[in-house]
């Protein structure tokens, strides 16, 4: 697909990591500790996921790049071969980021600034971030304390976002999100196909109650849904990812 790199392989283990956690992970740990209330497990899909990417996804050339944000903790999936990062979210959370007023830059402000810097999504439009007070120096700071020195954008490395939608434990959609800096969107790509139907699942009437949903995330994550994507009109002289 032109203007986005597609690695089949990873891409589907990616979904199964995240369809595991919706579907599986979470339900079965709501099931096994019930409590009257649930206000403890904002954050535990998001776990169940990185949790799922460690075992599921990491090895060669992948690799699983931690970071911190007070006293959340994020992981960065890194494909060295393609020089590709990529991090997961709600379509909800990722929606929101840009529209929110910040003192400092939310974690996906900095990595599409920096690795998505050179590209330019289709009909841009003046956004909330132009207004951000965000300086390139905060901006420079903040990817080295995120990435460590484990990676360079020298080396050509670009940004895409998974971004996904469950409803009552059940991924009902997932797309990958090729955007710029100022989260226009490039391109897009589809993942559903890899979302595999569990028929297990389909007779299990069982219902359970996960006692938040994608409209509650966590603040590091952000809060509302994605553009629709658009087939990207590169500037002349901008390169193609």
């Amino acid at each position: 697909m032109d203007g986005i790199k597609i690695n089949e392989n990873l891409l589907r283990r990616i979904v199964r990591c995240v369809d595991k956690a919706v579907a599986d992970d979470v339900p079965q740990y709501l099931r096994e500790h019930y409590k009257e209330t649930n206000n403890a497990v904002a954050h535990l899909r998001g776990d169940f996921i990185n949790d799922n990417l460690k075992n599921l996804v990491v090895g060669g050339d992948i690799e699983l790049l931690p970071f911190n944000r007070s006293s959340w903790q994020g992981r960065i999936i890194v494909d060295h071969g393609e020089k590709v990062t990529y991090t997961v979210t709600t379509q909800q959370t990722l929606r929101s980021i840009p529209k929110k007023q910040r003192n400092k830059p939310h974690y996906l402000h900095t990595l599409l600034y920096k690795e998505n810097g050179e590209y330019e999504g289709e009909g841009k439009q003046l956004t909330l971030m132009d207004m951000y007070p965000f300086e390139i120096e905060d901006l420079e700071r903040d990817y080295e304390t995120i990435v460590n020195g484990r990676i360079s954008p020298e080396d050509g490395y670009v940004h895409y976002v998974i971004a996904y939608e469950s409803q009552n434990s059940e991924l009902i959609d997932i797309q990958l999100e090729f955007l710029d800096k100022d989260f226009n969107t490039i391109t897009t790509a589809s993942l559903n196909e890899h979302i595999k139907p569990d028929f297990a699942r389909l007779t299990d009437v069982e219902l359970v109650d996960e006692g938040f949903d994608d409209n509650i995330e966590a603040e590091e994550e952000g809060l509302v849904s994605i553009k629709p994507g658009l087939r990207p009109k590169l500037k002349k002289g901008q390169k193609q990812a």
